[in-house]
């Protein structure tokens, strides 16, 4: 059973590449959603999004156990991305299904 979620950002161009390197890897769904960040940490943003001062993202999320995540992460990083990928593991206190 998982016991955390990891959740990667990255841009809408390397998306599909590291959605489709997790699927090939684990039997968990792996969850994908567009984002819009506005902030100041613009270390990882193209040139028009630093004009803006937004930032166009890409959460891909999935859970996991803790002993799977960094294989996952490890999979992520090795792959021939366009653009830097921020990633974060956070704990699942409960899951469930209602119906």
């Amino acid at each position: 059973m998982a016991d955390a979620r990891l959740t990667f950002y990255c841009t809408a161009a390397d998306v599909d590449l590291i959605a489709e390197a997790l699927r090939e890897i684990t039997s968990r769904p792996v969850h994908v959603w567009s984002e819009q960040v506005f902030g100041l940490d613009f270390s990882d943003a193209s040139a028009q999004e630093s004009v803006t001062g937004q930032l166009d993202r890409r959460a891909i999320e999935l859970a996991v156990t803790r002993s799977t995540a960094q294989t996952l992460i490890d999979r992520v990083a090795a792959l021939p991305r366009k653009a830097p990928v921020r990633w974060h593991l956070t704990p699942i206190e409960a899951e469930g299904r209602l119906s």
